[in-house]
């Protein structure tokens, strides 16, 4: 069974719509936007997803390998870098998966081959650093600091 409301009638109050009162328009002012902050984030391991999180390990319990260190207050984990290609970013299909906005989806690749592992910007919105400089494609060796627009993290070896 349907049932209809009749013709120049409102639900909420039943009445007609000729007799409901409105309330006048004022003009609001809103806060203005507030710039990005590219300040970078020292504490980022609260920025990774659940995934990430959970395959972090603290250094002291670190085998040999290479890892990206993370900070979470005094506390140091180390993520390790197993595969040979690793995808950084936001989106879902990244490895390592960033919770920050400023993080772009695909942001950057680390490539291991050897000894040697390089550092790619994926075309990121914000840009990928390295020891403060700016780079589309380096390589990377042991504690180098790479920022991804404000995420940062360490390079490290472990042997």
């Amino acid at each position: 069974m349907t049932t209809e409301t009749p013709l120049g009638t409102a639900d909420p109050t039943g009445l007609p719509l000729e007799e409901q009162e409105t309330a006048p328009l004022q003009e609001q002012e809103t806060a203005p936007l507030a710039a990005p902050d590219n300040q970078p984030v020292l504490d980022s391991f609260g920025l990774l997803d659940h995934r990430a999180r959970g395959r972090a390990i603290p250094r002291r319990l670190a085998p040999f390998g290479q890892y990206l260190a993370l900070a979470d207050g005094e506390a140091e984990w180390l993520l390790p870098l197993d595969a040979k290609v690793t995808h950084l970013g936001r989106g879902l299909g990244s490895d390592v998966r960033i919770e920050d906005q400023r993080v772009s989806r695909s942001h950057a690749i680390l490539v291991r081959h050897g000894r040697q592992t390089r550092l790619l910007d994926n075309r990121s919105a914000n840009g990928t650093f390295v020891n403060g400089r700016q780079v589309i494609v380096t390589n990377i060796v042991d504690g180098d600091v790479i920022r991804l627009g404000p995420v940062v993290m360490t390079y490290v070896q472990v042997s």
